[in-house]
C-alpha cells in the first residue's frame, strides 16, 4: 500500500504541473506486476510496475520512472511497429536513448546517445538498428544475454550492484521493458488525440512539444500504401477446370478457377548520392514486402544504367552494391516496362532528370522517397507519374 500512495501523490502533483504528462499516463491502466525485472514498463495500454523494485527507490528517481514511460508513450514507441530485426534488448535501448535526447534526468540513469558513440537527435528506429549492431551476437534471439553499456534502462531505477550478475539482470529488465510493445493503429491514434487537446505542456516544452505536436499530422508512410498499392496490381490468371462445375452449365461444362499473380520488380537506387544508412533502409523495405503477400520478387540495382538483377523469394540477407555514379530513373523504368511488370517500386532520394512514361504504360509506380525532404522536393512531379511515399524511421 505504501508504493501505491507514493504512486499516487506523484500523479496528484503531475495534474497540477505536468497535466500532458498526467493525461496520458491516466489513459493507461496501472498494473502491479511483481515477476518483472524493470521497475516499471508500458505497452497494450497498460502501466506496469514491481511494487519491490519501486519501494527501494527513491523519491524523485520513482517520479522520474514513471515520468520516463509516459514521455514513451506520449512518443508512441509502444505502439509502433517494431524495427525490422532487432532484438527486444536493441529497441528498448533505443527507445531510452530517444527519450533522453527529448528529457532531461536528475536521478535516473538511462542510456544516452553519448553512451554508445552515436550522434544525438536520431530517430528511435535508427538508434535501434545502431545498437543491434554493438550487442554481442547472442543478443539477436529471444533469449539472448547481450548487456549495454554501464547505464541502466530508464526504467531500472538506482544502481543495484556490480558483477556479471547484474549485469545479465539489466539486459533481462531490458529485453522485458520492450515485451508488451506491438503495433496498435487504434492506441497511436488514441494518443494523437491526447497531444491535439494538451494546452499546458509543463516540463514537457519548447522543441519537443512541437516534434510530439506535429507527429499527429497525417503521414504519408510507406507502410500504409504498400497493401494498397498491392491491391492495384494484383493480376490473375484464368484456368478451366472440370474440379469445378460452370455456374452457367453445372458439370456439362468446365469451370473456372483464379490464381492471383503479381509481377513486382523494386529498383534501388544506388548512386552517388545515396549513403549506405539510406541503402540498408531501402533494403529493408524490400525485405517488408514479404509481409505484404508479396512471394515473388525481383530487385534490381541501378545508377545510369540496371544493374544486379536478383529474384527473391525470402528475405535478402547479404547484399552488394554496384554502381555509385550518376542516376537515371528512365533506366528502371523502360526496363519494367518491356518486361511487363504490373507494378515498379523505385527507392530513391530522388535527385534526377524527370522521366518519361508512356501514356499507355500498364506498369503501375510506386516512388518511395529516402525521408521527409526528399518527398517534400520531389512530390510533385512524382504524383503525375504513380504514387508517392516516404521511408518513415519515427
Amino acid at each position: 500500500m505504501e508504493i501505491e500512495k507514493r504512486i499516487t501523490t506523484i500523479l496528484e502533483h503531475w495534474f497540477i504541473q505536468e497535466p500532458a504528462l498526467f493525461q496520458v499516463l491516466c489513459s493507461h491502466q496501472m498494473v502491479e506486476n511483481p515477476n518483472i525485472e524493470c521497475p516499471v514498463r508500458c505497452g497494450r495500454r497498460k502501466v506496469e510496475y514491481n511494487p519491490f523494485i519501486l519501494e527501494n527507490m527513491t523519491d524523485q528517481a520513482l517520479d522520474e520512472a514513471f515520468r520516463t514511460e509516459a514521455v514513451r508513450i506520449l512518443l508512441k514507441h509502444p505502439y509502433e511497429r517494431k524495427p525490422d530485426q532487432c532484438c527486444d534488448q536493441a529497441i528498448a535501448i533505443g527507445s531510452n536513448v530517444t527519450v533522453s535526447d527529448n528529457y532531461a534526468y536528475h536521478s535516473l540513469n538511462i542510456e544516452t546517445a553519448e553512451d554508445f558513440e552515436l550522434k544525438k537527435g536520431m530517430p528511435y528506429e535508427w538508434y535501434a538498428r545502431k545498437i543491434q549492431e554493438i550487442l554481442p551476437p547472442s543478443s539477436g534471439g529471444e533469449d539472448g544475454e547481450g548487456h549495454s553499456s554501464g547505464k541502466q534502462s530508464g526504467s531500472q531505477g538506482e544502481g543495484q550492484g556490480n558483477g556479471g550478475d547484474n549485469e545479465d539482470k539489466r539486459s533481462k529488465a531490458q529485453r522485458q521493458l520492450a515485451e508488451l510493445w506491438e503495433e496498435d493503429d487504434l492506441a497511436i491514434t488514441e494518443i494523437n488525440g491526447i497531444i491535439d487537446s494538451i494546452k499546458e505542456w509543463g516540463s514537457v516544452g519548447g522543441q519537443f512539444a512541437e516534434k510530439l505536436k506535429a507527429s499527429t499530422k497525417a503521414s504519408i508512410n510507406w507502410r500504409n500504401i504498400f497493401s494498397g498499392f498491392r491491391a492495384s496490381i494484383l493480376s490473375s490468371d484464368k484456368k478451366l477446370t472440370r474440379m469445378k462445375p460452370s455456374r452457367r452449365y453445372g458439370f456439362d461444362a468446365m469451370g473456372s478457377t483464379r490464381k492471383f499473380t503479381t509481377r513486382l520488380l523494386i529498383a534501388v537506387d544506388v548512386s552517388g548520392s545515396i549513403s549506405s544508412e539510406s541503402l540498408s533502409y531501402f533494403y529493408g523495405v524490400i525485405n517488408s514486402a514479404f509481409k505484404y503477400g508479396f512471394h515473388d520478387i525481383d530487385v534490381i540495382q541501378f545508377d545510369c544504367g540496371c544493374t544486379s538483377i536478383q529474384n527473391l523469394k525470402n528475405v535478402i540477407r547479404d547484399v552488394t552494391i554496384i554502381g555509385r555514379g550518376g542516376t537515371s530513373f528512365q533506366e528502371p523504368i523502360d526496363f519494367a516496362i518491356e518486361q511487363g511488370y504490373d507494378g515498379l517500386v523505385i527507392l530513391t532520394d530522388g535527385y534526377a532528370p524527370v522521366p518519361t512514361v508512356p501514356d499507355n504504360c500498364r506498369t503501375k509506380i510506386l516512388w518511395v522517397c529516402e525521408d521527409e525532404s526528399a518527398y517534400k522536393a520531389h512530390h510533385e512531379w512524382m504524383e503525375k507519374l504513380g504514387r508517392v511515399c516516404t521511408i518513415n524511421l519515427k
